[in-house]
């Protein structure tokens, strides 16, 4: 009994290692997303902003609905490819330990 307790710390250590070892990589990824010429927004794997980066041109006060409605449009859509990275990573790290599908386990 204990020593198939001993298997299951193990198991567990390493799956704690290459997830901790995937979310550094994800730390590391970028996702660069824009909106034609105006917006471009830069994330990581993790959905942390990296950059906003907006064009100087469209910098006007006439513009700044636009802008906005822009920049929200774009952050969402970097976002969601951000999680779709981040998930996929996840869902090959248990494929890759054959872990069983367990909803919400990464």
């Amino acid at each position: 009994m204990l020593e198939q307790f001993g298997n299951i710390m193990e198991m567990v250590k390493k799956v704690q290692q290459n997830v901790d070892n995937i979310q550094d990589h994800l730390k590391q990824e970028r996702i660069e997303v824009s909106s034609g010429d105006v917006v471009k927004i830069t994330v990581n794997g993790q959905q942390e902003i990296i950059a906003i980066q907006l064009n100087a041109k469209y910098l006007t006060a006439d513009n700044a609905a636009l802008l906005q409605d822009l920049l929200i449009a774009t952050i969402n859509n970097a976002l969601t490819k951000s999680r779709n990275l981040n998930q996929e990573a996840m869902n090959k790290l248990a494929t890759d330990l054959n872990l069983p599908k367990i909803p919400g386990l990464f």
